[in-house]
């Protein structure tokens, strides 16, 4: 069994009676979910199964009052209303998974969420968006890079090995919005030529897809171009996105090594690399430290996710086809990255600027 379903299940004090979760569940559920919400749904477990521990309260059946007073305590550390969400859900899992009444779903814990969803704001955090051009009105008509944006970064990026590699992932990571993971997983097979230089992705799986019904993405000309680049130095099978290890030879050079595909968290790390080489190359123009530096904590694997989403907005296209673009099942996101570009269009922004 899992060390942290072990933690749950295990007996806190000899008053308390003990669920206990089978093998055969645990199995299951781990085949059923995804790598990513297995991962959160122990990391959420383990959490609660200590806190109960410490307080000598069982976790597995829990009391409703338990998993009030565990979100409050949670919320007083600084987790957000998010967060605390999350926890219950996990918690509600774990009560179904072992047959056992879920104590989530009494009023006491659902008047605690809402409370601290009050207290604490339910708005999160979001990724700052990577644009191609930058911060422009219209993407199609606005001339070179301003400020951060796609556009600098690639022209920045080294006619090296690595600089091969890492134009060609940032190109295709903004040409389809992939997350993080999806960018990792993309493999040779998965891409196609198309027409006029440009090309399709097939996405074999997302995370809005995860029983892998598939779907395709565009790739633009620049992208087939700098795949083409990369895939000489790289080859032809396998992960297309691969990690590197660089030595040198006797007289000082680079020698680079190809090695095995790329982890999801290496994505972040080349992004900021590739914006430090645009600062050095003077392609941001001129930006302020703090605010490059502000830029530089902000930029996430997410943030060509969200820029992508941005530019189709500023372009005049219709959420509707953004969604199927970028394979999204409900608008409430794309809608929620739309929402600082569309002030500057709204009734205020149209009188208060001739004013």
């Amino acid at each position: 069994m899992d060390r942290e379903f072990e933690l749950l299940s295990a007996e806190q004090s000899s008053e308390h009676r003990i669920a206990v979760i089978d093998e055969a569940m645990l199995d299951v559920a781990r085949r059923a979910m995804s790598e990513n919400s297995w991962r959160a749904l122990r990391a959420d477990l383990k959490v609660f199964a200590e806190w109960t521990a410490a307080q000598n309260l069982a976790s597995l059946p829990a009391q409703p009052a338990t998993v009030a007073a565990f979100l409050r305590a949670q919320a007083e550390l600084g987790r957000k209303a998010a967060t605390l969400s999350r926890y219950a859900s996990s918690i509600a899992r774990a009560h179904s998974m072992a047959s056992v009444p879920d104590p989530t779903k009494a009023e006491l814990v659902r008047l605690e969420l809402k409370a601290q969803r009050r207290a604490l704001g339910v708005r999160q955090r979001q990724a700052k968006g990577l644009r191609f051009r930058g911060e422009v009105a219209d993407p199609l008509v606005a001339v070179g890079p301003v400020g951060v944006c796609v556009e600098a970064m690639l022209a920045a990026a080294p006619q090296t090995v690595q600089g091969l590699r890492d134009r060609a992932l940032l190109s295709l990571a903004f040409d389809t919005g992939l997350r993080r993971s999806e960018i990792v997983a993309v493999r040779w097979a998965h891409i196609e030529r198309g027409t006029a230089g440009a090309g399709r992705l097939f996405v074999p799986r997302s995370k809005s897809d995860q029983e892998g019904a598939g779907a395709y993405a565009y790739l633009s000309a620049r992208t087939m171009a700098d795949l083409r680049e990369w895939q000489g130095v790289s080859g032809e099978e396998g992960p297309v996105f691969r990690r590197l290890h660089r030595t040198r030879d006797k007289a000082g050079a680079d020698v680079w090594t190809v090695g095995t595909g790329l982890t999801a968290q290496s994505v972040t790390l080349i992004y900021r690399a590739l914006l430090d080489k645009a600062l050095a190359a003077d392609l941001l123009g001129n930006i302020a430290e703090a605010d490059f530096e502000h830029w530089r904590q902000s930029l996430t694997a997410h943030s060509t996710r969200v820029g992508l989403t941005q530019d189709l907005f500023a372009a005049g296209q219709d959420l509707a086809g953004i969604m199927q673009a970028l394979r999204w099942k409900s608008p409430q996101q794309p809608a929620r990255y739309s929402q600082a570009l569309s002030v500057e269009a709204n009734a205020a922004a149209k009188v208060v600027a001739k004013l």
